[in-house]
């Protein structure tokens, strides 16, 4: 788990795979909530279609899921 360092003014630097991990580039704004004695980072989704596409990249595309069941006959 990375350690950060607050500033004199509270402000934190998120470290560059956290940030990769979860596409927070310059301007992203963030939730900050009070998780019971956490402080919970939560970046806010702007165009939820947008920022999600390719999130679960790396299988088939639902239509050629579809396609592909349907050809196997698992779908009417």
């Amino acid at each position: 788990m990375p350690i950060v360092n607050a500033s004199s003014k509270g402000q934190i630097v998120i470290p560059a795979k956290l940030r990769r991990k979860y596409r927070i580039e310059k301007g992203t704004k963030l939730n900050v909530l009070d998780g019971d004695g956490e402080i919970i980072l939560r970046p806010v989704l702007q165009d939820a279609v947008t920022q999600a596409k390719g999130l679960f990249s790396g299988g088939l595309s639902s239509l050629q899921e579809l396609t592909r069941e349907r050809r196997e006959g698992l779908h009417p």
